[in-house]
C-alpha cells in the first residue's frame, strides 16, 4: 500500500513539475499531433534551425577568446586556430556550418517557390522568413570580417562602397558603419556588435515566430499539391483531413522528428567532416589598412563577384546595390502578386523552369569564380602617373577608363595596385596597339580575365588602349 502511495505521489509530483514549466500543454500541442505525412526534403528548415543552434554555441565558445579590437583581433583568431584546445575544430564547425546554412537557405526558398508555400494560409510564415533570409546573409558576411585578415578588410571595403552608393544619405550610412572617417578599429567593433548581438537577437527572435507559425499552418502536405486550395477555410479542412488519415497522416513524435532530424544530422556530419579534415577558412595575412589586395570572397558569395563581373562596367556599380534591395522587395510582394489555387512543382511550371535556371545560375557562376582569379568589385581609383609624366588627351580619358572597367582590380602600374593579374609597367616585353586590343577583347585560353568583347565600346577601348601603351613605359616598380 505504502509503496502504491509512493509511485502515486512521484506521479503527481512529475505531473506538477511538466505543469508548472508548461511541458505538458507543449507536449500535448506540438509534439503529440497528427501531421501529414512528411517527404525527407522538407527536413531543411529543421535542418536550419539545428545550424543556427550550432553557430550560436560556436560562436559564444570564440568570443570567450576572440578581441574585437583592430590591434588585437587577427592574433587572437590566430590563436584560437593553431594554440586553443579543439580551437581549430570549433572554429571549423563554425566556418562550414555558415556556408552550409547559406545553401540550405537557398534550397529552402527554392523548395518554398516550388511548392508555392508562400500561399495562403502561410503568408506571414514566408514574410518572417524572408527577413530571416536577409539576417543569415548579413551573419554570414561580418562573421568573416571579424578575422581581420586581408579578406575582411577587403569585405568591409566592398559593403562601404556600396553603403557610400545609397542616393542622398549614402555618406551618413558609411560614417555610421564605418565609425568615423577612416577604416579601424571601431569599424571592427561595429561589425562584431551586429554580428554577435543585433542579427542573432533579431535572427532568435523571428525563428521563434516562423517556427510556432510553422505549428499553426503545418508544411505544404502531399495533398495541396495535388488538387487547387484557394482559401484558408479549404486548406485547414484538407490539412486536417490528411493529418488524420491513416495513409497520409503521422505523428509528429516520433515519425516526423525522426525524418527531419536524420536530415539534419546528415547535413552536420557533412559539416563536421569538413572542419575536421579541412579545418577553418583559409586565414589570409593580418589586414593591411593602407596597401591594397583582392582576395577571394568566401565560397558561399562567388556566384555573387562572377555576376557582377559579367555586367557591363557602367551597369555594374548600380547593380550590387540594388539588386539585394529589389530582390528584398520582390519576395515580400510574392505572395501579394502570386494568388492562384495551384500549389506543388507539377501545377507551376513557371516556377519549375524559374528554380532550375537559378540553381544552374548559380552553380555556373560560382564555378567560373573559381576557376578564375578576377574579380567583380572594382577599385574606384584610377592608378596614379609618375611625377613628370604626361599624359596626352586621349590616354588620361583611357586612365579613368582603366579604373570605370575594373581593370585596376587585377592589375598594379609600377607596382602601385592590385596584383592579381601582372604589372603593366612590369611585362616581359611591351605589347603593340593590335596585341592589346586583340588581348582585352578576347584574352587566351586559361587566362584569368573576362573577355571585353560585346562589354565595351570602340571608343573606350582605344583610349584605354592608349593609356596602357603609355603605362608600359612607366618606371618599373
Amino acid at each position: 500500500m505504502a509503496s502504491a502511495n509512493g509511485i502515486k505521489n512521484k506521479v503527481g509530483r512529475k505531473e506538477k513539475i511538466t505543469e508548472r514549466f508548461g511541458y505538458a500543454a507543449f507536449r500535448d500541442k506540438v509534439l503529440r499531433r497528427r501531421v501529414p505525412k512528411t517527404s525527407w526534403y522538407q527536413g531543411d528548415g529543421s535542418t536550419l534551425t539545428i545550424l543556427l543552434v550550432i553557430q550560436v554555441v560556436t560562436g559564444i565558445t570564440m568570443t570567450l577568446y576572440y578581441t574585437n579590437a583592430a590591434d588585437h583581433a587577427y592574433d587572437s583568431v590566430r590563436y584560437i586556430t593553431d594554440q586553443l584546445a579543439m580551437g581549430r575544430l570549433v572554429r571549423g564547425i563554425h566556418y562550414w556550418t555558415a556556408g552550409i546554412m547559406v545553401v540550405m537557405l537557398f534550397s529552402h526558398v527554392f523548395r518554398h517557390l516550388l511548392l508555392g508555400g508562400y500561399k495562403v494560409p502561410r503568408q506571414g510564415t514566408w514574410t518572417i522568413g524572408v527577413f530571416q533570409f536577409f539576417l543569415v546573409l548579413t551573419m554570414s558576411f561580418t562573421g568573416y570580417v571579424l578575422r581581420w585578415d586581408e579578406r575582411a578588410v577587403y569585405a568591409a571595403r566592398v559593403v562601404l562602397n556600396m553603403f557610400h552608393k545609397v542616393p542622398v544619405i549614402g555618406d551618413e550610412l558609411v560614417l555610421l558603419i564605418q565609425g568615423g572617417p577612416q577604416l579601424g578599429s571601431l569599424t571592427l567593433t561595429r561589425f562584431f556588435s551586429v554580428h554577435v548581438w543585433v542579427v542573432p537577437v533579431l535572427l532568435l527572435s523571428l525563428v521563434a515566430i516562423h517556427l510556432y507559425l510553422v505549428v499553426l499552418h503545418g508544411v505544404t502536405s502531399r495533398a495541396e499539391r495535388e488538387q487547387p486550395v484557394a482559401t484558408a477555410e479549404e486548406h485547414k479542412a484538407m490539412y486536417r483531413k490528411a493529418a488524420l488519415s491513416e495513409e497520409q497522416g503521422e505523428w509528429f513524435q516520433p515519425h516526423t522528428m525522426f525524418m527531419t532530424g536524420l536530415v539534419a544530422f546528415a547535413v552536420f556530419s557533412i559539416a563536421f567532416i569538413l572542419a575536421l579534415t579541412i579545418g577553418p577558412g583559409e586565414l589570409y595575412p593580418e589586414g593591411n589598412l593602407v596597401g591594397s589586395s583582392v582576395p577571394r570572397e568566401e565560397w558561399w558569395f562567388w556566384w555573387y563577384s562572377a555576376l557582377i563581373a559579367q555586367l557591363p562596367p557602367a551597369v555594374a556599380p548600380v547593380f550590387y546595390v540594388a539588386f539585394p534591395v529589389l530582390l528584398f522587395v520582390a519576395m515580400l510582394l510574392l505572395p501579394l502578386l502570386d494568388r492562384g489555387p495551384n500549389r506543388g512543382a507539377r501545377r507551376r511550371p513557371f516556377w519549375t523552369v524559374f528554380v532550375l535556371v537559378c540553381v544552374i545560375g548559380l552553380l555556373w557562376l560560382t564555378d567560373m569564380r573559381t576557376r578564375s582569379s578576377w574579380t567583380g568589385w572594382p577599385d574606384p581609383d584610377p592608378p596614379s602617373v609618375p611625377h613628370g609624366v604626361v599624359l596626352s588627351e586621349k590616354s588620361a580619358q583611357g586612365r579613368l577608363l582603366f579604373a570605370r572597367y575594373g581593370c585596376n582590380s587585377c592589375h598594379a602600374v609600377s607596382g602601385e595596385g592590385r596584383r592579381v593579374g601582372p604589372d603593366l609597367a612590369d611585362l616581359e616585353r611591351r605589347l603593340s596597339l593590335a596585341e592589346l586590343h586583340g588581348f582585352i577583347l578576347a584574352p587566351p585560353e586559361k587566362t584569368a580575365m573576362p573577355a571585353y568583347r560585346g562589354r565595351i565600346t570602340e571608343t573606350d577601348l582605344e583610349r584605354i588602349v592608349e593609356f596602357v601603351l603609355v603605362a608600359q613605359t612607366f618606371p618599373r616598380e
